[in-house]
């Protein structure tokens, strides 16, 4: 399908010129009160819809309607916030009045058992009857906030900032937690689905959206099992050239997929069967979702490895300790410095402070931060250096601060990501926040800087192997 039949395919989905809210509902306890709050309190500047068969004239202060018949027809999405036995009928509904999408909060279909699954095959067959594109049953919804667009029923989402990562998750509150988690590390997203129990829209079919989606960097997926797994390999490879996908999957143990099975109704495999195929589509695992999270938001920065190799410089050893110990266990290198450079630090240098990699300056470097900057110059010269890591210790408002745009200069000057390992506590996330408007990639804590150089030497290896190049 050509790049534009698939943008045209699902842009009543994520660019609604118009929303039904089906549900909606002047009571805070009720979730059709929460999904049309969602809806409105996002910034959407269509029309909205609410329908409720014990409707007054208005709900929550919008012209309200008391069934679906009695809507104009021709509304681009349908969000059902109603129980599941009416699921069905209200997406026949939905159908005949032109609906070409639809959102279903609603559990108790595969997941359930053989009652269940056949519901969902009536609604399957419902929606397909007028080429309806269904997110769910039995998720959250969908978030884009390009467009003001929060189809859930968790009104917070909507004040989220636009950016250009893309989250796809079998479970809603996974994919509450990776969006909690990226906004920890203030990088901000694109487009959320949570896509329950796949009723007719597929991982593959979103890969395949977000992959010529314009506002979409990134493409990070939280997997639980696969029903069609040759099919979205298939799609996600021919994908993963495009973009990097990162995928994080879970439901290996007994129990893992015990829950995944009555969670969504997904199916799990072994995880050497997962990760071999994952690798062969091109897709970067991360191994849990705080790596997700840090690999994500280094790739959505454009912090693309073209080498293994990294120089770390710090004043203070022990976080550095941490990270190349990490990095040297899982492929990342730190070559030996060219006599040359090593020579021209020598220079510089404070006393006692030998010019290796990594490199420690000692405190000297904190109370005269323009040592990194004058180090990493010289150390990004160097061909098989590839990136350049800073380990600083905040000076958590003592007039101390790390010369960030300096340091992204040298990064920019040498055509090399630079990276900044910030210890500080979330009091001071301004320091993070500035050093990342300089271009900067930061983190606060060891632990991810790590996983996120592991990560990238990951999708290296990954682009290395793609048969074009």
């Amino acid at each position: 399908m050509g790049k534009r039949d698939v943008l045209e395919e699902y842009r009543p989905l994520f660019y609604p010129r118009s929303i039904a809210v089906v549900g909606a509902s002047d009571n805070p306890f009720k979730l059709g009160f929460h999904s049309l709050m969602a809806v409105t309190t996002a910034g959407f500047a269509g029309e909205v819809y609410p329908v409720n068969p014990k409707a007054d004239t208005e709900i929550q202060g919008i012209p309200a309607y008391r069934s679906i018949g009695d809507l104009p027809s021709g509304i681009d999405l349908f969000v059902f916030a109603i129980p599941d036995e009416k699921v069905v009928p209200a997406v026949r509904d939905s159908v005949a009045r032109g609906g070409r999408a639809g959102v279903i909060f609603a559990g108790g279909f595969r997941e359930t058992g053989p009652e269940g699954k056949h519901l969902q095959n009536e609604l399957v067959e419902a929606a397909g009857s007028g080429g309806m594109k269904l997110i769910g049953p039995n998720c959250i919804g969908v978030l884009n906030t390009h467009a003001r667009l929060n189809a859930t029923f968790a009104s917070p989402m909507g004040y989220l900032q636009a950016g250009n990562i893309s989250v796809v998750s079998q479970s809603g509150g996974v994919g509450s937690c990776i969006i909690s988690q990226l906004s920890d590390e203030l990088v901000n997203i694109g487009k959320f689905v949570s896509i329950g129990n796949r009723a007719n829209v597929e991982f593959a079919d979103l890969v395949e959206y977000l992959a010529v989606d314009p506002d979409t960097s990134v493409i990070c997926l939280f997997i639980e099992g696969l029903d069609d797994a040759r099919d979205f390999l298939e799609r996600a490879r021919a994908c993963s050239s495009r973009k990097p996908i990162l995928v994080c999957n879970r439901g290996y143990t007994e129990n893992a997929a015990r829950t995944a099975l009555s969670h969504t109704g997904s199916v799990a495999s072994s995880e050497a069967v997962y990760r071999g195929a994952f690798t062969q589509a091109g897709l970067l695992q991360a191994d849990d979702l705080l790596q997700l999270a840090v690999a994500t938001k280094a790739l959505s920065m454009g912090a693309e490895l073209k080498g293994n190799g990294v120089f770390l410089c710090t004043h203070t050893a022990g976080p550095a300790i941490v990270i190349s110990d990490v990095c040297e266990r899982n492929g990342v290198r730190f070559p030996e410095l060219r006599p040359d450079i090593a020579g021209a630090m020598r220079g510089f240098l404070p006393p006692h402070s030998v010019p290796a990699n990594p490199l420690d300056m000692f405190a000297f470097a904190w109370t005269d931060p323009s040592l990194y900057v004058r180090a990493t110059d010289l150390a990004l010269e160097q061909e098989d250096i590839h990136c350049a890591v800073a380990v600083f210790q905040s000076g958590m408002g003592s007039g101390l601060t790390f010369p960030a745009r300096e340091f992204a200069a040298v990064g920019r000057k040498h055509g090399k990501p630079v990276f900044l390992c910030l210890t500080a506590p979330g009091l001071f996330a301004a320091e993070m926040a500035d050093a990342q408007a300089e271009g900067v990639v930061a983190y606060n804590r060891a632990e991810k800087m790590a996983g996120a150089l592991v990560a990238l030497t990951r999708h290296l290896l990954l682009r290395a192997e793609e048969p074009s190049q």
